[in-house]
């Protein structure tokens, strides 16, 4: 038998143990401090697959569970040569309401065919035990604290439609959009402009956001990457700075956290009806190309997204991680389907602005245990304080189409 030898990793944590136990084995738990997707039965016997964008992923099988006591996996990941066993354990500390945290991961084989997979778990697992104690106890998760970012709003070539992609004028079929830069940010330094098309960070290909995080989480913040970008059909290398992002603090309650939303939204309503204000469904109805959303299509979008919003804080809130693919988009076919039912500015703006209504209202409901779970907490707030990012954007989509459309009127 192959020799194997085990790593232990211990954190004190100030948490309840319930909240640790559930931190191992819930699916929406185990993403807001370790992975990017995952799915569990937390049963003796019952699944676990973890899985990150980087392209790492495993899968295994809950051994033993204790409630608020230990939990037991086994599993293989990718291109592991053999199968490992975890063990965790949650023991009450001296301190009251801190609890000793133990995780030993056995199995793992000393040879050379391990080297890659022994740092990479190593790494993983140092990583993952801080994050562990920062999102239990302060609810930050560190991934998204400490992430080194260049500073742009990226979008997928692949999402652009015909018109927007010949625009563009490049000479390749994939890559990440620029659509706005962030001012003060590496990028905007760097003279990375609107419009460019990154296809490469440090000679590694992006074809996707995806593969953009993928590729600039491996760096630390202060670091410099080389970019290769598109603008046009010239190909330029540009060296970029990265840097944390600023991360406000969230309100302490969901009703505070809900009376800030309906601020936000009431701002982004009046800067959307001024822009709509004397526009006939003619000028809304007016796409700008083969495919391109109208302005009334672009409002049935933000629609849309609320809804999906309101979905999203149900599934968080009961605590249910659904698997995910890529975002397939909002296609053109579900937003016509939803404007016959909201056919006019005056329906589709009526529909938006109860939306947004029953945002601010399904926060300020929420019961104020879910605060318990600060992870998760902090992740919705998060999340929700950068919509009116989203609702701008559309705003001036819309102003466009109808400048364009009436631009194209017959004298």
């Amino acid at each position: 038998m192959p020799d194997t030898e085990s790593f232990v990793y211990q954190k004190l944590i100030n948490a309840p143990a319930d909240l640790i136990y559930r931190a191992f084995t819930s699916s929406a738990a185990l993403r807001e401090w370790l992975c990017d997707i995952s799915t569990t039965n937390p049963t003796e016997g019952g699944w676990i697959y973890l899985a990150w964008n980087r392209g790492y992923f495993a899968s295994g099988k809950f051994t033993k569970l204790v409630q608020d006591q230990s939990v037991e996996f086994e599993w293989i990941g990718t291109d592991e040569p053999a199968w490992t066993q975890v063990r965790v354990n949650i023991i009450p500390a001296e301190k009251e309401g801190t609890f000793s945290v133990t995780l030993e991961h056995v199995g793992i084989g000393d040879d050379p065919e391990w080297d890659k997979s022994r740092k990479d778990i190593d790494k993983g697992w140092k990583l993952g035990m801080e994050n562990l104690r920062s999102t239990l106890e302060e609810g930050r998760d560190l991934r998204v604290i400490e992430r080194p970012l260049i500073g742009i709003y990226p979008e997928d070539f692949s999402n652009l439609n015909d018109s927007a992609r010949d625009a563009l004028n490049v000479p390749v079929d994939f890559g990440v959009l620029v659509s706005d830069v962030v001012p003060g940010f590496g990028a905007e330094k760097a003279g990375i402009q609107k419009g460019d098309l990154i296809v490469a960070i440090d000679d590694v290909k992006v074809d996707r956001i995806r593969s953009l995080g993928a590729v600039i989480n491996e760096y630390q913040a202060g670091d410099q990457i080389k970019v290769d970008i598109f603008r046009g059909n010239e190909k330029r290398t540009l060296i970029v700075d990265t840097k944390t992002q600023s991360v406000k603090a969230l309100p302490d309650t969901p009703e505070e956290l809900a009376k800030h939303l309906e601020g936000s939204f009431s701002e982004e309503l009046e800067k959307l009806e001024k822009v709509l204000e004397g526009v006939t469904d003619a000028e809304a109805s007016y796409s700008p190309g083969d495919g391109e959303w109208s302005a009334k299509e672009t409002l049935v979008h933000l629609i849309h997204s609320e809804r999906e919003q309101h979905s999203w804080i149900n599934d968080l809130v009961s605590g249910q991680e659904r698997f995910y693919d890529e975002w397939p988009g909002d296609p053109l076919y579900r937003i016509r389907a939803t404007l016959t039912t909201y056919p006019t500015i005056d329906d589709l703006l009526a529909e938006f602005r109860r939306s947004l209504k029953e945002t601010v209202a399904t926060v300020a409901f929420l019961d104020h245990t879910f605060t318990r779970r600060k992870a998760s907490y902090w992740r919705l707030g998060t999340e929700l304080l950068g919509m009116p990012k989203h609702i701008q954007e559309h705003i001036k989509q819309i102003e466009d189409n109808i400048n364009a459309a009436r631009r194209t009127k017959p004298e």
